[in-house]
């Protein structure tokens, strides 16, 4: 690949023109008539903040009558980014970039920015430091067990980090209030306390894989300075960061774990601010689509304590509107609720069937409408699964056709052959739509002989995954 040569002048308003502008002045040696643009990260997403041509002799200048924010920029050329550099918009942005690398930092040479410099120095230990855990790693792996070169290791690895976090520190101090000490402390890994119990300690491994969790789950934010919003304008902060605690930090995914979590974040920013804005609607959007079963209470809980709360301000009446009827529709059904009742009548209209009424040891509530493709392929695998543990488990499913065209409901019960409790709604008097959720169908809920919620929005095969663990555990 043919190098080229970047040079890059970052001036700043306060020394250059007035308080609002910013001009960056670009030479890139072997290129011509190509354009360059000036981007900055905003985590998953890549903002453009200014385009220049170069002329025929590598120049340009972006130039415009407003500031930069604080953050992590980068240039791109034809489609590709190169190396990030630190803004930190402190009336201190003054410098020079000169490198013969297009993608990456090993000829970069910042002039005239000791942060950037320093930033290259820290990138370069932080390599080393890798390289070093590798060796440690491949050392580990051909060491006999319980040699004295393991233990050693193992040692070793211990306090491994030791010498990555006092580097970092030092350039925490050292640059205070510039950006790079929220990016470097961000990055610093958690100096863990030694969690070793004696070799004899009763089911020694899981409590020491316990304690690491505990500590991880209530210390992982410790060096995150959620008051510099700049965090928010990175390259890995949304990923590797927040994302990757509520994927594989909170591996216990059960709302009353999570949820004290997310309060404990949030507390430490301030209200309304444009950081708590943003990962506010972050976390929520990301447990509005998760597929795990029973996050919708952890929705549930954003809604009512925080958007709908005098805490949020900032969003549309509509945003309002759609999360009240979410709630509505999602609350009275969480899992480890008493399921509500109804009292529907079966197809010959003399009889009404109560779900509060049944004795099964366990009820599949079955919501479905017979035009929908979803419910006719579900449909069977259900009564497959009936049939298998209505005996076996004391099983019951109380069905329940949500539209109102008799004829089209009882052709469906025969093709089925549909011989549990089937029941209807033809005059809309069991509110059905808001008490369980009706919007889509099928909607399947699992109750235990209390009528308490064991799972919702089920399928027919983790339905039978589900029983199966029933009928093996009894």
């Amino acid at each position: 690949m043919k190098k080229i040569f970047i040079t890059i002048l970052l001036i700043c308003a306060a020394n250059v023109m007035s308080a609002q502008s910013y001009k960056i002045d670009l030479t890139i040696k072997g290129l011509s008539d190509t354009t360059v643009l000036l981007a900055v990260h905003g985590g998953e997403t890549k903002y453009v903040v200014d385009t220049v041509m170069l002329d025929s002799n590598g120049k340009g200048s972006f130039a415009k009558q407003k500031t930069l924010e604080g953050g992590m920029y980068f240039l791109a050329i034809n489609g590709i980014a190169l190396f990030d550099f630190l803004v930190s918009a402190d009336g201190d942005d003054n410098f020079g970039i000169i490198t013969n690398s297009e993608t990456n930092y090993a000829d970069v040479e910042f002039v005239n920015s000791p942060e950037n410099t320093a930033m290259l120095a820290y990138l370069n230990f932080r390599n080393q430091h890798q390289k070093r855990y590798e060796n440690l790693i491949e050392q580990l792996k051909t060491s006999a067990e319980n040699s004295d070169e393991e233990k050693e290791i193992r040692a070793q690895l211990m306090v491994f980090n030791r010498p990555l976090i006092e580097f970092s520190d030092s350039l925490a101090n050292a640059y205070k209030g510039k950006f790079l000490a929220s990016v470097v402390k961000a990055l610093e890994p958690l100096d863990e306390p030694n969690f070793n119990l004696p070799a004899d300690e009763p089911d020694r491994e899981r409590k020491i894989a316990m304690n690491y969790y505990l500590f991880n789950k209530e210390h992982f934010f410790d060096n995150i300075n959620f008051k510099d919003e700049r965090i928010l304008r990175t390259s890995f902060f949304e990923s590797d960061i927040f994302d990757y605690y509520l994927k594989n930090v909170l591996i216990f995914k059960e709302p009353d774990s999570i949820i004290p979590c997310i309060d404990k974040i949030m507390s430490r920013m301030d209200e309304g601010s444009r950081i708590y804005r943003y990962l506010l609607s972050h976390v929520f959007n990301f447990y509005q689509k998760s597929t795990v079963m029973g996050h919708e209470e952890i929705v549930i809980y954003l809604g009512e304590n925080y958007y709908l709360s005098p805490k949020v301000t900032w969003e549309s009446e509509k945003f309002e509107k759609d999360l009240v009827g979410f709630i509505q529709r999602n609350k009275p059904t969480l899992i480890g609720k008493t399921s509500p009742d109804l009292l529907l009548p079966t197809p010959d209209g003399k009889r009404y069937e109560s779900i509060h009424a049944l004795t099964a040891n366990y009820i599949v509530l079955f919501f479905y409408d017979t035009d929908c493709g979803h419910c006719k392929e579900e449909t069977p695998r259900i009564k497959a699964t009936y049939d298998k543990y209505k005996n076996l488990l004391g099983l019951e499913v109380y069905a329940v056709y949500i539209q109102t065209d008799e004829k089209k409901w009882r052709d469906f019960i025969d093709t089925n052959k549909l011989d549990w409790i089937n029941v209807w709604d033809p005059y809309r008097s069991g509110n059905i739509y808001n008490t369980f959720n009706t919007e889509t169908t099928p909607q399947i809920y699992l109750l235990d002989k209390d009528k308490k919620i064991l799972a919702r929005r089920l399928d027919s095969e983790n339905l039978d995954k589900l029983l199966e663990f029933y009928f093996n555990r009894q």
